[in-house]
């Protein structure tokens, strides 16, 4: 599912819940931005622990640049599985301004419930 958010781009997908630690989702979400933009220049800039809906992540944060350096776009990653639906899921928000980038990521995982009604 893909959809912007007041100026940041979301893409989300959802898959049964496989051997993949939240971690490794994160590592091969950001594996395929790379793969889905050659001739990009990505630089890791953190990752950590987040919870969603009570169940526990992981996030990662990159700088996406063209070639020259310029145009930069900021990322925002997140993996988690709900543990109620055997759900895996995997986010991902980029967007020019990373203040509302970060405000928009947060409330989607904030917002996120793995209710099943």
């Amino acid at each position: 599912m893909t959809f912007d958010y007041n100026g940041a781009d979301f893409v989300i997908f959802w898959q049964p819940q496989e051997s993949a630690t939240a971690q490794e989702t994160v590592d091969l979400t950001y594996q395929l931005q790379q793969l889905g933009n050659p001739g990009q220049s990505y630089a890791a800039l953190g990752e950590g622990d987040l919870t969603v809906d009570g169940n526990d992540g992981r996030y990662a944060g990159f700088l996406r640049t063209d070639a020259a350096g310029e145009n930069a776009t900021g990322g925002l990653l997140a993996a988690w599985t709900c543990a109620n639906t055997g759900t895996q899921l995997s986010m991902t928000a980029t967007g020019p301004d990373s203040t509302a980038l970060q405000i928009r990521f947060d409330r989607v995982i904030s917002g996120f419930s793995c209710a099943t009604n």
